[in-house]
């Protein structure tokens, strides 16, 4: 059926949950996570008001990710409520196909209980599996000091530094690139 196996994980305070790949019957559950997430965190370069799709757009969205060889959209599960979702998004370009940018995202209340290893450890699992994926690369926030530890521990290294590059009201950060071969 899809391209990734559905595993349970256990974290750290032994809840245990389910990563899978997100289905289009999701599109609701995981707009509504998404709605909620985005503005608990100071380390996603998106508004709230700039969340407009609508549960068709995001169905959508998440076929597309379906489609696509180098690409999948994981979400994680608890109680049939989705908490958090990690996605590699390859690149359409033949010279860069063999590359996948991370994004990654969880409610507030998850967040430092190993829900972002699991899902990080899914997906550079499921990219080491995937012929055409060879880097995995991200954009991470300077003073976000929780998830470059987790990249770090994951074996991503730092490949580059944007200074100033997120502005939020009159406060700036820089933007770190990171890398892992796969």
């Amino acid at each position: 059926m899809g391209k990734f196996k559905q595993i349970e994980a256990t974290l750290k305070d032994g809840r245990k949950v389910i990563i899978r790949e997100a289905l289009v019957d999701d599109a609701a559950n995981f707009l509504e996570c998404l709605k909620e997430y985005i503005p608990q965190s100071e380390f996603i370069p998106k508004l709230e008001h700039e969340i407009n799709l609508s549960i068709k757009d995001k169905g959508d969205l998440i076929n597309s990710y379906s489609e696509k060889s180098n690409s999948i959209l994981l979400v994680a599960e608890f109680n049939h409520q989705i908490i958090g979702n990690i996605d590699l998004t390859g690149s359409n370009r033949k010279v860069m196909e063999h590359t996948a940018v991370i994004g990654m995202g969880m409610k507030k209340e998850w967040k430092n209980t190993g829900l972002g290893t699991a899902l990080l450890t899914a997906a550079i699992d499921w990219a080491k599996e995937n012929s055409i994926l060879q880097m995995l690369w991200l954009q991470v926030y300077n003073e976000n000091n929780l998830a470059l530890g987790l990249y770090k521990k994951m074996g991503f290294e730092e490949s580059a530094t944007i200074k100033n590059f997120f502005k939020h009201g009159e406060r700036y950060f820089d933007n770190v690139t990171m890398t892992l071969k796969v």
